[in-house]
Formats: structure tokens, C-alpha cells, sequence
């Protein structure tokens, strides 16, 4: 369980808002059991919205750093592959199979056929597996049966017609969610 955070002064919570918006790794106290402070990311509340099942992998909170928790900086192989991606589930992600497992990471995430969007349900929320561990896999069995031709031709052509404005929409009120998420657990 992670520690719950210490917010320093009222400036931090802005700082939080805005560093959030821009997805860089604010840092937030946290408090130890020794009188040394140390701090860990928050950002992962955010992140794993970006996800499909970014918070369902059991186990794991943070399935872009090695350690699980986000509590330390470095990125484990899917987390490269995610920030390569412009911290977004893109087509390319979803089909990269980052630890060479024979799934794709939208098979393990529960979006086989990547039409997941930020703010949808994926096709299955349990029986997930971590796509940065290879021996860590889905089963077949949840997407044998799914036509993804038919599917990704339909959400193609309305993804054409919906406009962008709507798309933008949907992007805000995502972000606006997360954001007081992760504010509402600063205050926990």
C-alpha cells in the first residue's frame, strides 16, 4: 500500500494541477518511518486512465515502472514504449508486444482489437496480465471469438464522422477527471 501523500504548502497543489497537465512527475512528500523524507510520483493515477485497464493489472499500480508502484522513476519496457507513444494508447502500442510474450499489449490490457478510447470500458476488466512480463499472459480464450476486422472497419468510420470536436471533449473532461482524482487523494 502506497504512503498517503503530505502536502508542504497550498503551492503544491497547484503545482500538482499543472505539472499534471503536462505530464511531467511532480513530486509529493510522503511520509517515512525514519525522520528522511521520501518522495514518489503520483502521476500513475493519471497515467493509468490513459490505459486500458491501466489500474486493473493485478498486482500492480504503476505497470510502466519496473518496481509496480511508480515510486521509482525508471520505466520498465512497456512504460518506453507508452512515452514513446506520446504517453497515449495508440494503434502501434496496443500492437507491440513490448515483452516478447506472443500477446499484443492490447491483448493483455483487455483491447484486442485497440479500439479502446480514453474514458471506455475495454472488452474485459478481469484476467489481465502485466505487458511488460513475459511470463505474465492473457487467455487466448477472452478474445478467440472477436472479429477485429469488423470491428476496427466500424470504429474507423465513426471515428471519421464524430468530428474533432467532440474528440476534444472527451480528452478535457478525461483529463479534468483524473485531475481531481488525483487531487481528491492528496487530501485522503
Amino acid at each position: 500500500m502506497l504512503p498517503e501523500p503530505v502536502v508542504d504548502d497550498q503551492s503544491s497543489v497547484q503545482k500538482y494541477m499543472t505539472q499534471t497537465a503536462s505530464c511531467s512527475a511532480p513530486r509529493i512528500t510522503a511520509p517515512t518511518s525514519t525522520s528522511n523524507e521520501q518522495s514518489f510520483i503520483v502521476p500513475y493515477i493519471v497515467m493509468r486512465l490513459r490505459l486500458p485497464n491501466g489500474g486493473n493489472v493485478e498486482g500492480y499500480i504503476a505497470i510502466g515502472h519496473p518496481d509496480g508502484t511508480g515510486k521509482n522513476e525508471a520505466t520498465n519496457e512497456f512504460g518506453d514504449a507508452f512515452q514513446k507513444a506520446g504517453n497515449k494508447w495508440t494503434v502501434g502500442l496496443c500492437q507491440a508486444d513490448t515483452d516478447g510474450d506472443g500477446q499484443t499489449n492490447g491483448q493483455e490490457l483487455g483491447d484486442p482489437c485497440c479500439e479502446w478510447s480514453e474514458g471506455a470500458t475495454p472488452r474485459w476488466t478481469s484476467g489481465v496480465s502485466h505487458p511488460s512480463l513475459k511470463d505474465k499472459t492473457s487467455d487466448a480464450t477472452l478474445w478467440a471469438n472477436i472479429n477485429c476486422t469488423a470491428v476496427t472497419t466500424a470504429t474507423t468510420a465513426s471515428a471519421s464522422t464524430s468530428g474533432a470536436d467532440s474528440s476534444l471533449m472527451v480528452e478535457s473532461a478525461t483529463s479534468m477527471f483524473a485531475l481531481a482524482t488525483g487531487i481528491a487523494l492528496l487530501f485522503a
